[in-house]
């Protein structure tokens, strides 16, 4: 889960959140019923913060129409996200180790990428990867642990609603594959989130998934260059549920990269792949080893 309240947690605020947004849901028929009031102030914080957590992933892009529950809702995000960083021990891309002093690359790729085993929503950063559905609205289903659910629950509903307006502008028609949107980081320590929806994967990887899965890292490299950033953090795109194998994606984005950075050397943008878990560790220590044929480099999990 995105969110579990932490030793500083407001109980009081929390509770008036979670039966604000549970009689929204009632009224504008998001669910059927929810329990009452009463029931709701005497469940434990951690319950009421999951419950929170799933109101509001269900909820549609509408306004929050209430002043107080929406300052509520911004102090409650705001100090989930100090605290994040505080427990991350606050990361920042432009100070992470740069990939020829921690896996021994040369070059731009060595110079300015980083690759980083850590919790993307806590990296303060220009901005940070989502790896977004067509429909650019975020999950939308409570609890799962993919990173578009995550970035939009840390984000906030203001997340949520940039999007829908861009999706409004678009007439509602699908995102199309491998095209990068930036918005506003919002309650992240990111100033910005770059939206890209990758390929999916059913079956063996064919020359279409690759070709549109470096052109997703490219669109977003290239929003991140325009808009003047300091420094992008890139989560693994495609490689959850859509099926993109990790050991086939690791070596096909640190190419990519390479090749942007060719093409742009008066970029001084760092880079930073997010690895958050073991495998996808493996996946790119052991393409940076294929790259590095010098054994005896610290891999990523070592200088966590």
């Amino acid at each position: 889960m995105p969110h579990s309240p932490s030793h500083f947690v407001d109980v009081a605020r929390l509770t008036r959140l979670t039966q604000y947004f549970a009689t929204e849901a009632v009224r504008a028929g998001d669910v059927a019923s929810f329990p009452p009031p009463a029931a709701l102030a005497g469940l434990p914080a951690i319950e009421k913060r999951r419950l929170l957590d799933g109101l509001l992933t269900i909820r549609p892009p509408r306004p929050i129409r209430d002043d107080d529950a929406r300052e509520d809702l911004d102090a409650l995000l705001a100090a989930e996200a100090a605290e994040r960083v505080r427990a991350a021990g606050a990361p920042d891309a432009l100070e992470l180790a740069a990939l020829a002093h921690s896996h021994g690359a040369g070059g731009a790729l060595g110079e300015r990428v980083a690759l980083w085993r850590g919790d993307l929503t806590a990296l303060r950063a220009g901005a940070i990867v989502n790896a977004a559905n067509s429909a650019m609205l975020g999950c939308r289903v409570p609890g799962h642990a993919c990173i578009d659910n995550v970035i939009h629950a840390v984000a906030g509903p203001g997340l949520r609603a940039e999007c829908a307006a861009h999706m409004d502008s678009r007439g509602g028609r699908p995102e199309e594959t491998g095209r990068a949107l930036l918005t506003s980081g919002h309650h992240l320590p990111a100033a910005h989130v770059i939206h890209t929806v990758g390929p999916v994967v059913e079956g063996e990887v064919g020359e279409e998934h690759r070709r549109l899965l470096a052109s997703s890292y490219r669109s977003v490299l290239d929003a991140a260059e325009a808009a003047g950033l300091d420094s992008v953090g890139l989560c693994s795109v495609s490689t959850g549920v859509f099926g993109y194998p990790k050991e086939e994606a690791a070596p096909l984005v640190l190419d990519t990269i390479e090749a942007w950075l060719a093409a742009h050397p008066a970029s001084r943008m760092r880079i930073v792949v997010c690895a958050f878990a073991e495998v996808d560790v493996i996946a790119y220590d052991k393409a940076l080893a294929a790259r590095l044929p010098k054994i005896g480099r610290a891999s990523c999990r070592e200088r966590v």
